[in-house]
């Protein structure tokens, strides 16, 4: 080698190191602030609420796929969501049965319209007493579990927990039978 190319090299590794150095200025009594970008994959998000959601109500565990599908495909789709439900933490599963468990109770109750679908991916009594008042806390402490699961399984920060309930909302919303109460994104209800 040239004694110009090795010089280019160890200034090029130089330009890294010097390049690649932290250095801290301040006050060293002071806390360092720290701003970090994270991205969140939405369209992930979504696709395990709606797995979630299907576990849930006893639907399908795959969305529904065309009939001209290869029988590989449909294994395959059959397969996805059950490696999923594996990944879940134990608390996340059982609180998924839990609210298997209670499913046509909260959906009687929303039939009845004493209960709905707020736009923070929880239920709201609204009417019915007691009775869809426990059924509300009892469904919101389970999907708080799931939500909270959601965040520590991706390694997301706490505040990623608001997209997280957002996204759920949004599932919850489109899943909504006519008649039945949800609340909009803006915080108005609607009946469906």
């Amino acid at each position: 080698m040239g004694t110009k190319k090795i010089l280019s090299w160890v200034m090029l590794g130089l330009l890294g190191a010097v390049g690649c150095r932290a250095t801290l200025a301040g006050d060293p009594d002071r806390p360092i602030k720290i701003e970090a970008h994270v991205t969140i994959d939405v369209r992930q998000i979504k696709e395990e609420a709606h797995s979630i959601e299907d576990l849930v109500s006893g639907g399908s565990t795959a969305p529904a796929k065309p009939a001209a599908q290869k029988p590989m495909a449909r294994l395959e789709n059959w397969l996805v969501p059950q490696a999923f439900a594996a990944e879940l933490s134990p608390e996340a599963m059982a609180a998924i049965n839990a609210r298997r468990d209670r499913f046509a109770q909260l959906k009687a109750a929303k039939a009845q319209g004493s209960i709905g679908e707020d736009n923070q991916g929880h239920v709201q009594a609204l009417g019915g007493g007691s009775a869809a008042q426990q059924i509300a806390a009892d469904e919101n402490r389970d999907r708080e579990t799931i939500y909270q699961a959601q965040v520590m399984q991706k390694g997301l920060p706490s505040a990623a927990i608001s997209t997280i309930r957002a996204t759920f909302a949004q599932e919850q919303r489109e899943r909504a039978e006519p008649g039945e109460k949800v609340q909009l994104p803006s915080g108005e209800w609607v009946t469906k």
